[in-house]
């Protein structure tokens, strides 16, 4: 544990889990040291991130890369406080949303969870539109009364209790260039994917309105338009990911196997497993 924080923050575990993250950790793990306890797992150790995160705790644990979920259990049971912090190695925990957690774990609740507003920053701006802002995250919850949802893919927490919002932004710094975002969307369409597996099976209808509708749903309807050329990339990516993910799962309804691939393409997986939209 943190000796130097103070008696509120005595009781706060902050969890992290990181892949190749030496670019980004230290700023994340900067904004977190107040925290009573920070626990830091890395799917890799190609790089610096591990010796950079002991800089700031001991609790730095390599674990190899088994789904983002299955990392996110794991962070959280190695936690020790009464309150839990998860976060992604892109992420910061701005000024504002450090004294609310410290009001939060002064009166011990009075909830059992809270939803953090996140502010994504992509290609040089904060993006407020397209189903981008607020993104309210489930991060700031009891230990005891919580446990990761079991997803390929957008995986979060469930809490056995009350739920509350907050108001201090969570700063999110999305890959820093549009190459790295579609390699990442390749990887989360493929595990959207093995999700969708199992229900109804696509016809040539769906590569045909899909997409489409999927760009027009964040350009138009929630309103990316307004984020300029930066809403509008975001839109095109969103629509192409969803193409992707139709031609992943054409092919694991109408010709078998699990998609999982080679074992180069799961290595290249487990090496972006930090790098979170």
């Amino acid at each position: 544990m943190n000796s130097s924080a103070d008696s509120a923050f005595s009781q706060l575990s902050v969890s992290i889990i990181a892949g190749s993250e030496e670019h980004n950790i230290r700023d994340c793990l900067a904004s977190v040291s107040f925290a009573g306890e920070i626990v830091v797992v890395c799917s890799q150790q190609d790089d610096a991130t591990m010796e950079i995160a002991r800089e700031f705790t001991d609790r730095v644990l390599y674990r190899p890369f088994e789904g983002y979920a299955s990392q996110k259990a794991f962070a959280l049971a190695e936690c020790t406080g009464a309150w839990v912090l998860s976060l992604d190695a892109d992420e910061r925990v701005s000024e504002e949303l450090r004294r609310e957690i410290r009001e939060v774990l002064g009166a011990d609740g009075p909830l059992d969870g809270y939803y953090v507003p996140r502010r994504n920053h992509f290609h040089g701006r904060w993006i407020r539109h397209g189903g981008w802002y607020p993104d309210h995250q489930l991060r700031l919850f009891r230990r005891e009364r919580t446990r990761v949802t079991e997803r390929l893919v957008h995986e979060g927490f469930d809490v056995d209790g009350s739920r509350g919002h907050l108001r201090g932004h969570l700063l999110h710094y999305t890959l820093p260039r549009v190459r790295h975002m579609l390699k990442k969307n390749l990887d989360y369409a493929l595990y959207e994917a093995r999700e969708k597996r199992g229900r109804r099976r696509i016809t040539a209808l769906d590569f045909l309105l899909r997409p489409p509708l999927e760009f027009l749903k964040k350009y138009v309807f929630q309103r990316a338009f307004l984020d300029g050329w930066e809403g509008f990339i975001i839109s095109v990516i969103h629509a192409s990911n969803k193409r992707q993910m139709l031609i992943y799962l054409w092919e694991l309804q109408y010709r078998g196997g699990d998609g999982a691939g080679s074992e180069e393409d799961r290595g290249s997986t487990e090496k972006r497993s930090g790098d979170r939209a």
